[in-house]
């Protein structure tokens, strides 16, 4: 599990690669927690609103090296 300052790091990769991504490709999942899965948009949503998956989805783009 991520502690803050990891948390911080990668949440500040995600907006930096998210404001990258063109508009179109947005919809496109990117990734699957907990049999749930998150395109860049409810990815983001989750992330900015610091919710429970929010980490999970981070530790996923990282390991995927997305972010």
């Amino acid at each position: 599990m991520l502690n803050d300052k990891e948390y911080s790091l990668l949440k500040s990769k995600f907006i930096e690669s998210y404001a990258n991504v063109p508009e179109p490709l947005r919809k496109e999942i990117i990734a699957m927690v907990n049999n749930e899965t998150f395109s860049w948009y409810t990815a983001r949503a989750e992330i900015m609103n610091n919710t429970k998956n929010a980490k999970l989805i981070l530790e996923h783009l990282h390991k995927m090296e997305v972010i």
